[in-house]
């Protein structure tokens, strides 16, 4: 698991390090880490960048994910219930079931 890690300069003008972007999204410094390493496509966290061999996020990276974040996202059930009704398929034909005891088992008059 990744430490705390120890900077001796600040970030340069625009980025934090992941000490910062970690109090600004909420979210745990190893959870940014593992953002990192999935597709860009995911969406899971800001979009952080290489400098000087440290990673850093850039202010408006995180300004813009926190505000995609906030915005409305229909629900699953709402995208459920705009779907079209599937088609109703015919119910399978099942043979009739006939006993193996004789008439005289089930009528004890007979």
């Amino acid at each position: 698991m990744p430490r705390t890690p120890q900077y001796d300069r600040p970030a340069p003008p625009g980025y934090v390090y992941a000490d910062e972007a970690s109090r600004l999204t909420g979210r745990a410094i190893e959870t940014l880490y593992k953002d990192r390493q999935k597709k860009p496509e995911d969406n899971t966290g800001p979009e952080s960048e290489t400098l000087n061999r440290k990673a850093v996020w850039s202010l408006t990276a995180i300004d813009e994910w926190l505000a995609e974040q906030m915005s409305p996202r229909p629900s699953a059930e709402r995208e459920a219930e705009n779907r079209p009704p599937e088609p109703r398929r015919p119910r399978k034909k099942v043979a009739a079931r006939t006993s193996k005891r004789s008439a005289a088992a089930f009528d004890p008059a007979a």
